[in-house]
């Protein structure tokens, strides 16, 4: 168990780079900002192979997910282990992967590898990484953030962790991934199923741990509006306002100019917030709206629908990114996937069930998503 060690995750595009930078600024905490997201990958994989499956997005978004039940994948990570050459084959090649914001050099990484035990399992791994990796002498708390990693959550929560998920509004995430500069931060268009059953999973696991004592979720939204009191919440130290207005800074103390897919802004901006009115055809936003009804409306984002406007939208709409990275074909707008979503908007106003994980990941989170249906 450890008690001084964070976790910050979320979909791509929500906002987990800017918390993870607010976090950072305050006295006493280290956040290393992407620092390993292979070594979460290959774990999943890993796990996955071990099933006798190969997916080439391990870290998928789990809709309707029956090959492994979530107590299976948290025995796993407690049973993982890795030896130091093998965690440094995992780390080594990040040092040039995109998706990694955090470098080391191999001296630092040797030094870091140096006190993995070989009894250690992935919480202690990540634990010890992140406290011997980090660049803030005077740190009590030490951290890191990756995205599209919530499936961990539960496991590193059960480790002692303190863990946060931001969420942002669905339609602003596409409209950050899929236009502008989306593409240098997301890599190539997925498709919107894809997106949108992805954002769905952070909501998920969110509202299924939110009553655990280490853990807190908050709205993009929220925290660009009013900083303060999001991050007095979201923190394990007494925030320090100053540090919170003018510029932000990365982990070498340098002004980070922000990573906004349509405008480039200093500090905290809700210049993108809403962005999607502006950038998103109006189908394609008519459709996320559709996918992620239940959950826009538990969470007080606006909308237009009902649940028999979802339906019939989903009942006549077709794929709008049908140009996408290979792999993701499994997403398309396609009959057998517009039967599933609707039958999850069928069953969302149904009680929950032990059918509820394949649906709803948890049935706490069904349950609170129910709260905000036309039941």
């Amino acid at each position: 168990m450890t008690d001084d060690v964070l976790f910050v995750t979320g979909a791509q595009r929500s906002g987990t780079t800017l918390l993870e930078k607010l976090l950072a600024a305050q006295p006493g905490i280290s956040m290393l900002s992407q620092p390993f997201p292979l070594l979460f990958v290959e774990v999943k994989r890993t796990f996955l192979r071990s099933l006798g499956n190969d997916d080439a997005y391990p870290l998928g978004h789990l809709f309707r997910e029956k090959r492994y039940t979530r107590g299976a994948f948290i025995h796993f990570l407690q049973r993982w282990r890795a030896q130091r050459e093998q965690l440094r084959s995992l780390l080594a090649p990040a040092q040039s992967y995109s998706g990694q914001y955090t470098h080391f050099t191999h001296e630092q990484l040797d030094e870091a590898l140096a006190h993995i035990s070989r009894d250690d399992d992935f919480s202690a791994v990540v634990s010890t990484l992140n406290r011997r990796l980090s660049r803030t002498a005077s740190a009590q708390w030490f951290g890191s953030k990756e995205t599209i990693c919530e499936e961990y959550v539960p496991a590193l929560l059960d480790a002692g962790f303190r863990c946060t998920i931001i969420l942002r509004d669905p339609r602003d995430v596409l409209a950050s991934l899929n236009y502008g500069r989306g593409h240098e931060f997301g890599g190539a268009l997925k498709s919107l199923l894809f997106n949108a059953r992805s954002w769905r999973k952070s909501v998920a696991v969110a509202l299924a741990m939110e009553e655990h004592p280490r853990f807190r979720w908050c709205r993009y939204e929220d925290l660009v509006t009013d900083v303060q009191a999001t991050m007095t919440r979201i923190a394990p130290v007494a925030i320090d306002g100053r540090e919170l207005t003018g510029n932000i800074r990365d982990e070498a103390g340098r002004p980070w100019p922000g990573n906004s897919s349509h405008a480039e802004h200093h500090g905290i901006s809700d210049a993108s917030v809403g962005i999607h009115r502006d950038v998103l055809p109006a189908s394609t936003s008519r459709l996320m709206e559709a996918a992620c009804l239940p959950e826009l409306r538990l969470l007080g984002y606006e909308t237009e629908m009902t649940a028999a406007d979802a339906q019939r939208e989903l009942e006549t709409c077709s794929e709008p990114y049908a140009t996408t990275r290979a792999g993701m074909q499994s997403d398309f707008v396609t009959a057998q996937n517009i039967a599933a979503e609707l039958e999850r908007l069928d069953r969302v106003r149904q009680p929950p069930s032990v059918s509820s994980a394949e649906w709803f990941l948890f049935e706490r989170s069904h349950a609170r998503l129910r709260e905000g249906s036309d039941a």
